[in-house]
């Protein structure tokens, strides 16, 4: 490599990336690269968050970059050297016309194509706005720099709707497993209850079996009997007369016992329709469930001062840590037992609700007249207008955590309150009366409880 070759590649190492002009007051970016300070500054007026090299597009944390005085110094050096020619001179030269051979100096901003200057005046692009390179460059460049702040913000409501997507299929997920477990588990009651049909059924024909081989083997006796008595007969009556007398007594007795015994009955098998025996609610309770399902919030007006009721009144958390009551309690809350009670109430129809409980002690679920006392000291009963299944879980030390679904049917003309297990699908109890007032879900906690919650829930399958 001649002097002269080398002199320029020296001169292309020390020129600004972005200028392409020898660097000036260069400085360094913590990628490594260098480029004039002013040219630096020109490409990061107007942005925020993201300064990129212009090299690389690395990402540099802060505006203050360091100066560089070892290379400031090496480009003033080369300024004293002969003039080479340039990076951006050379690309000029080259930046031709690949049609007439002249430099690219207009830019139509129609087509968004680079022309020479006997490409403007060409017919395809007569009429077209036609921009010098230069002034054009600047225009475009500004379009992109504001640019950049719109397709910021889209990308941003890209990521959240994303962030949003990917939380509700979670949410789906996790309903179809709840779901599957659902179906599993009634698919294993179902086949238990299948088993016992199935025993059953081969217990009776066992049993219709029995009796057949029974019956064929009396009709089987019944025909012996009768074949020997009628060959005892036949040469009886050839004997002698002496012979025939000295034995007649022993042929009479005979025949006397096969008169007095009869003709064996035949087994008879009344076939019947067989049902499989499913308890009823397997079929009545998922159609009370889709039918007569009702959303409910709890009224927190009502609750105990020993309940947290959650910001979305579904939840109710019973613990044994006390709650300060409020210096003057609301005229409607319970202040003798821990209970709450619904916001919504019923004086007619038909209505099914879910409480999902967790934890250890006593629970009570039913329904209450508006007019049940709260400050009663008595029992909740029929007589002071309240109808409860009450039922204790997880009492013993160290069981695990008890989570439980109860499902509540009330058919108010019928006069029933019915309780249900819903994860196993068994009834629990069901209370009769006759309902004249309006009622109200009514939800409790005995003293003996540890720490507790009961949450309304929607079956939404």
């Amino acid at each position: 490599m001649d002097l002269a070759a080398s002199l320029a590649e020296l001169q292309a190492e020390a020129s600004c990336p972005v200028c392409l002009d020898p660097l000036r007051d260069p400085v360094t970016l913590d990628c490594g690269h260098n480029c004039c300070g002013p040219c630096l500054r020109q490409r990061w007026q107007g942005l925020q968050d993201v300064l990129p090299c212009p090299v690389c597009q690395h990402h540099c944390p802060s505006r203050d970059v360091l100066r560089n005085p070892q290379l400031c110094a090496l480009t003033d050096l080369l300024r004293q050297l002969p003039p080479a020619r340039n990076k951006r001179k050379r690309q000029e030269e080259e930046a031709l016309c690949a049609q007439h051979h002249q430099a690219l100096a207009l830019f139509c901003e129609e087509d968004l194509e680079l022309l020479c200057a006997q490409c403007g005046a060409s017919s395809p692009h007569r009429g077209h706005p036609l921009v010098p390179l230069e002034q054009a460059a600047a225009q475009h460049r500004e379009k992109l720099k504001s640019s950049l702040e719109p397709l910021r913000k889209q990308a941003e409501d890209g990521q959240r709707q994303l962030e949003m997507y990917i939380l509700k299929t979670q949410e789906l997920r996790e309903k179809l497993e709840t779901r599957r477990k659902a179906l599993n588990s009634e698919f294993a009651h179902f086949k238990c209850f299948l088993e016992k049909d199935q025993d059953a059924t081969d217990n009776r024909v066992s049993r219709a079996q029995q009796k057949i081989t029974e019956s064929r083997q009396q009709m089987s006796d019944y025909g012996s009997t009768l074949k020997s008595l009628l060959s005892a007969i036949t040469t009886q009556r050839v004997q002698t007369d002496l012979e025939l007398l000295r034995g007649v007594r022993s042929i009479h007795r005979r025949w006397s016992r096969c008169v007095h015994l009869g003709i064996p009955a035949a087994f008879k098998y009344k076939f019947k329709k067989q049902i499989c025996s499913l308890p009823p609610h397997y079929i009545g309770l998922q159609n009370i469930m889709d039918t007569f399902q009702v959303d409910l919030t709890l009224d927190p007006e009502t609750a105990h001062h020993n309940l947290i009721i959650s910001q979305d009144r579904k939840s109710a958390i019973f613990t044994y840590e006390r709650v300060a009551p409020n210096d003057v309690a609301h005229p409607k809350a319970f202040t003798s037992r821990e209970a709450v009670l619904s916001a919504q109430g019923f004086e007619a129809g038909r209505h099914f609700w879910q409480v999902d409980i967790r934890g250890a002690g006593v629970w009570s679920l039913g329904v209450c007249k508006e007019s049940f006392p709260r400050d009663a000291l008595a029992p909740p009963s029929p007589r002071n207008g309240c109808w409860q299944f009450q039922r204790s879980t997880g009492t013993r030390l160290h069981s695990p955590v008890v989570k439980l679904r109860v499902g509540v049917f009330l058919d108010y003309e019928l006069g029933e309150i019915s309780f249900y297990n819903l994860n196993n699908r068994s009834h629990l109890c069901t209370l009769r009366d006759k309902f004249t007032d309006r009622l109200i879900p009514y939800f409790s906690v005995g003293p003996s409880s540890l720490s507790f919650s009961m949450t309304l829930v929607i079956d939404e399958s």
